[in-house]
């Protein structure tokens, strides 16, 4: 196989021959596409739907993989990713379907077009359902989001195969502003921590919670968080944010962690500040002192004491 078409749309079959794997963007075909593909099928023989929602077209020879490919790129139809990559995300058929909760097809084209293709250690399959019928089967995939009424369900760690797993569900229901972010903290938190195995072999080796924290938790240099409000059910404040705000409003002065809670998480006695992020205010540990700042000060608290420069 040429190197341009490794992990990329070619599957050798049994005769020698190789298959074109199609991946239609969310599933939906328009009318050129279709006259494409009859094209194609009726040069090379037999196609297949299959049950990722991609086209098998069979027959096709290696010196044929570069007139096939550019084919299918004229009327928009990608090569589905192959091998161990971020797979092409299934969506359900949410635009139509009377019983949807949300339609989430742009979603799932966001992040094909962030992670789809990614290299990965194991295959990586994602699937987005837009109610929790669940039709594309969510919690047997690596990842797997639900629409429910007000926000969604993430599964974690399924996967088909001899010896199926259902996926398990994050504790709490993730806001749609946070989601694609959190589904990119996931697959990069995978990546850290796998050791040639699936997300499901690395949670039941790990635990989830422990995944967790090392996919979701805020890691830059001289400041670092626990999961926050967004992932826990403890949480108050929204440490990502924080995170976010201190890391772009300066250069740090030190090393400092921030908890949304009263557990503290991410506290660290060696650190040199500890923000505990409550509901109306902060509590900055530092260096044996206790300052209490209102919600509203902290940018000009942490310059004031030079933690911010």
């Amino acid at each position: 196989m040429t190197k341009s078409y490794t992990n990329k749309g070619f599957i050798q079959q049994l005769d020698g021959t190789y298959a074109a794997l199609i991946h239609p963007v969310n599933g939906y075909l328009e009318s050129d596409q279709l006259e494409s593909i009859q094209r194609l099928a009726q040069r090379y023989g037999t196609v297949k739907l299959t049950v990722a929602q991609a086209i098998m077209i069979f027959g096709i020879m290696p010196e044929e993989f570069e007139q096939v490919a550019n084919e299918l790129q004229k009327v928009g139809l990608p090569l589905a990713d192959i091998g161990p990559v971020v797979r092409n995300v299934k969506v359900c058929t949410s635009r139509y379907c009377k019983h949807v909760i949300k339609d989430v097809t742009p979603l799932g084209t966001e992040i094909n077009h962030r992670l789809a293709g990614l290299t990965t250690p194991k295959k990586f399959k994602i699937a987005i359902n837009g109610c929790p019928n669940s039709c594309v089967e969510a919690q047997l995939n690596d990842l797997g989001i639900v629409a429910v009424p007000n926000g969604y369900w993430i599964y974690l760690g399924g996967k088909g195969g001899r010896q199926p797993e259902l996926g398990t569900r994050m504790d709490m229901v993730i806001r749609e502003e946070h989601l694609v972010e959190t589904v990119e903290w996931i697959v990069k938190g995978y990546l850290q921590v796998a050791q040639g195995e699936r997300l499901g072999e690395v949670i039941n080796r790990m635990g989830l919670l422990s995944f967790l924290k090392t996919a979701l938790t805020w890691k830059s240099k001289g400041l670092k968080t626990c999961i926050g409000a967004r992932y826990c059910k403890n949480g108050i404040g929204d440490v990502h944010a924080i995170a976010r705000m201190v890391s772009s409003s300066g250069d740090l002065q030190g090393k400092v962690t921030i908890s949304g809670c009263g557990n503290a998480c991410a506290r660290d006695a060696e650190w040199d500040y500890n923000i505990l992020a409550l509901k109306d205010r902060y509590w900055v540990y530092k260096k044996g002192s206790l300052d209490i700042v209102d919600i509203d000060q902290l940018s000009d608290y942490l310059r004031r004491n030079e933690i911010l420069k």
